[in-house]
């Protein structure tokens, strides 16, 4: 990744991943709807999070999507993540 990803970004790609994962609309994915209450489950989360490490360059758990339960949180937090790793290289 040439430049570092904003929040809103890592929220809309986020957005789209999950509506593909749960076979439904992106915009019916609220920015603070729970994951749990979407239907994402551990199995899907998984996937979930092998795209956010692909996409982003980062080393993330499953955990980080019961951590960050929601579009608006998960995209902070990666976007975040995805700021420190840049810096390192």
């Amino acid at each position: 990744m040439s430049r570092t990803a904003t929040a809103q970004e890592v929220r809309e790609v986020l957005r789209t991943h999950l509506a593909e994962v749960l076979y439904c609309e992106p915009e019916e994915i609220g920015d603070d709807t729970a994951f749990q209450d979407l239907g994402l489950d551990s199995v899907l989360g998984a996937e979930v999070t092998a795209v956010i490490n692909s996409r982003y360059g980062l080393e993330e758990k499953v955990e980080a999507l019961y951590q960050h339960p929601t579009l608006t949180d998960l995209a902070d937090h990666v976007a975040g993540r995805a700021d420190l790793e840049q810096g390192a290289r």
